[in-house]
């Protein structure tokens, strides 16, 4: 269930790359048709010209048409503040980015584009697309900038360019710039905030840390969602309350979400987790029996209901899974539990015929130990000694508690030498010493 919530977080913050729709960004270019009666008439023919090739996507043609153009008026102006004759005119320079932009050809549309912005530094449009050299070139911090300066330069401040310029620092990991860029636009423009660049938003807050702040915002973008994405931005919520350590509201969170669209099983799954993290067994057993009607439990996950069972003292239920485990896999931790179960339910025999199978999975001391028990249990003393004995041939933690009980049962078995023989080997350990000695003084007055 932790590799879950991994998911989880790898799907929800993933902010490499953001790809967005930037209606705007395709070239725009000025025909002779359009709002152009300022121009001069030479500029308005040869826009005219260029505005049909691009129709018939005839770049390249476009592109000599306006080089040809240019040719007859000698050197480029060096500034706005030079007056530029016809021939290089900025709405020039503008139509042949943009048919270099068209060519997927970057330099030499950012060259002519710079020099559009150059000549003519209120041009809109030219600061757009060279936005969008700068994007189509992955140089998105630069994209950033000159949208950023698109929207300083625009008379009607068009929110959408703000937009465009904190995507493209979110796409550039410059997450505090993005933010500030985002607060800039909210605060500008709040009536105009579509649901897209809320998502963005979070995302730059969740990639800054600052998910404790985002959480009123996937709150507000659960609202406005259906269907799978407000599934997704559900768990998106309650995965950063489990971050946050914020572990009551989780689990509140959590209970809520099972209510509102029970047939979800994720819910049921993540609800389960939570309720094991605060120790509630009881209701993470309810929780995860639900999930395995709405979806088939993993190995790991029917051990879990199996153990929650054996605890909860429900021993019916979990015996016959981890009987069913045990064949498809021999486990001694699985082999343990299904033991105890058996031992739960007061059926020592079909335990004791579990534990027949040990050497097929080795001669675990635990195991042997657990056959020990079993049979003292059922009062045959030499079988128990004997496993006991197996047991502590091996070096393990219980050694000494193993040579114990083998005494002890030996003394059942009425076999006071092999008794005695176990006790003094169970002295040399401190903690069953005192034990093994007060074991011999007694076994020495009964004979």
């Amino acid at each position: 269930m932790k590799e879950h919530c991994r998911r989880i977080a790898t799907q929800a913050f993933s902010t490499a790359l953001i790809v967005f729709a930037i209606a705007v960004l395709a070239p725009m270019t000025v025909r002779a048709d359009q709002n152009t009666e300022k121009l001069p008439a030479k500029v308005r023919w040869v826009l005219n010209d260029v505005g049909h090739l691009i129709d018939k996507k005839d770049y390249a043609a476009a592109v000599k048409r306006l080089l040809e153009f240019q040719s007859r008026g000698g050197p480029a102006p060096e500034s706005a503040s030079t007056p530029p004759n016809a021939y290089h005119h900025p709405i020039i320079y503008f139509a042949l980015g943009n048919c270099r932009l068209y060519q997927e050809r970057y330099d030499q549309a950012e060259a002519a584009l710079a020099t559009a912005v150059r000549l003519q530094p209120d041009l809109v449009a030219a600061w757009l697309n060279l936005a969008k050299v700068f994007y189509e070139q992955e140089k998105f911090v630069e994209a950033a900038a000159h949208f950023k300066e698109a929207y300083e330069r625009s008379p009607d401040k068009r929110a959408e360019h703000l937009y465009y310029s904190a995507a493209s620092l979110l796409t550039a990991q410059r997450y505090k710039a993005a933010i500030a860029v985002f607060e800039r636009l909210f605060a500008a423009h709040p009536d105009r905030i579509e649901t897209p660049w809320k998502v963005h938003w979070v995302h730059a807050l969740l990639a800054d840390n600052q998910a404790r702040r985002a959480l009123p915002y996937i709150g507000a973008l659960i609202a406005e969602h259906s269907g799978k994405e407000r599934i997704r931005w559900q768990e998106i919520l309650l995965y950063q309350y489990v971050q946050l350590k914020m572990t009551a509201k989780a689990r509140t969170y959590a209970r809520a979400l099972t209510r509102e669209t029970p047939s979800e099983a994720r819910w049921w799954k993540m609800f389960c987790q939570l309720e094991l993290t605060a120790g509630e067994y009881t209701t993470a057993l309810a929780a995860l029996t639900i999930y395995g009607y709405l979806k088939p439990l993993t190995d790991e996950e029917k051990r879990l209901w199996a153990d929650l069972n054996l605890q909860l003292g429900i021993p019916g239920q979990a015996a016959p899974l981890y009987e069913e485990m045990l064949a498809t896999a021999p486990n001694p931790q699985i082999l343990k539990s299904l033991v105890l179960a058996y031992r739960r339910l007061d059926r020592p025999e079909a335990a004791l015929a579990q534990l027949v199978n040990v050497p097929r999975i080795g001669k675990d001391p635990e195991l042997m130990m657990l056959k020990g028990d079993l049979l003292y249990e059922m009062k045959r003393y030499a079988e128990a000694s004997a496993a006991y004995r197996c047991a502590a041939c091996e070096k393990h933690s219980r050694t000494g508690k193993a040579w114990l009980m083998a005494g002890y049962a030996a003394w059942q078995a009425k076999d006071i030498d092999a008794s005695r023989q176990a006790f003094e080997r169970a002295a040399d350990f401190k903690q069953q010493r005192r034990s093994a000695q007060l074991a011999m003084r007694q076994l020495q007055k009964v004979n």
